[in-house]
């Protein structure tokens, strides 16, 4: 399988009929949708997240971006689908603390323990969190232990670089999606000095990346990208999907105490660009200490 940085430029057009099983593979003809745990977004994406498309998730820093990135990434794995997160600003001991808190609380919903209490160690000293955060360690593991593959990635890390680990994955699974965390901390192209990609312009560096990542997902993959808000229209051109995380604007809906302990409050996804299907907004709940996103009433 090529990479997108073999493709050759300016080679000569191709007959539709010589590209037909390839174009019929990238519509996702012979691989399902990949279910996001979501039923309102499920809808608007047709089924989930499909072969051959991208994902920008934006939102303002603090908005919830890379957990419910990580939420996709964990529910994609329990479908059985290959999903690579990478990350440059997270290791695996943070994303094992924020999955590990999100199945704590979804089987103790009486615990207040935030993902950071999980992270420092401070949940693993107290006697009454300590078998019960084991348990949901456990849980997360044998869920999504053989699908879920993490990837720390160096800063500017280039796109040529996450299409090697990519091809890696599609050799021996059907459905793969990518997860990048961050999408300004990475460079594009082949490898090179991080310095020369890192004073590049900063706009053209993040559409250029945007691109390359579409090029991946052209490949037979699915790509979800978080991106700040004010990038965006940089990104654009290049997605399939253009989702952002938006605080609502309305009166604190009446919660638990527990949940609001855990800096509960109500978020809206806004669809603004769906080349699948219809835009619209799907109402969530986001807790961060928890690291849970769900549903709520409009």
């Amino acid at each position: 399988m090529t990479t997108p940085n073999t493709r050759v430029a300016g080679s000569a057009p191709v007959a539709l009929t010589s590209m037909q099983v390839d174009v019929t593979t990238r519509m996702g003809a012979l691989t399902p949708a990949t279910p996001t745990g979501l039923p309102i977004l499920d809808r608007l994406l047709a089924g989930g997240l499909r072969t051959g498309t991208m994902m920008a998730l934006t939102g303002a820093p603090g908005s919830g971006r890379t957990a419910f990135s990580l939420l996709l990434a964990y529910m994609a794995a329990r479908t059985r689908a290959a999903v690579l997160f990478t990350s440059v600003s997270l290791d695996e001991t943070e994303v094992m603390a924020r999955l590990a808190a999100r199945a704590l609380h979804r089987e103790n919903p009486d615990l207040k323990t935030p993902y950071g209490a999980i992270w420092n160690g401070q949940a693993w000293q107290d006697d009454a969190t300590r078998k019960p955060l084991t348990t949901a360690v456990e849980t997360v593991v044998k869920k999504v232990g053989t699908h879920l593959h993490l990837y720390r990635a160096e800063p500017f890390e280039t796109t040529g670089r996450l299409a090697e680990r990519t091809s890696q994955l599609w050799a021996r699974h059907d459905r793969v999606i990518v997860v990048v965390d961050d999408l300004e901390a990475f460079a594009a192209g082949l490898d090179g000095p991080p310095a020369t990609e890192a004073n590049a312009s900063l706009d053209n560096r993040i559409a250029q990346v945007a691109f390359e990542l579409r090029r991946i997902c052209d490949e037979g993959c699915s790509v979800v990208a978080t991106v700040l808000s004010r990038n965006a229209d940089l990104v654009a051109p290049a997605v399939t999907l253009a989702a952002e995380l938006r605080p609502k604007e309305t009166a604190l809906e009446a919660l638990p105490e527990r949940l609001l302990a855990l800096g509960a409050r109500p978020v809206d996804l806004v669809i603004t660009k769906n080349r699948l299907g219809p835009t619209g907004i799907v109402p969530l709940r986001f807790v961060p200490g928890a690291g849970l996103f769900e549903e709520r009433g409009p």
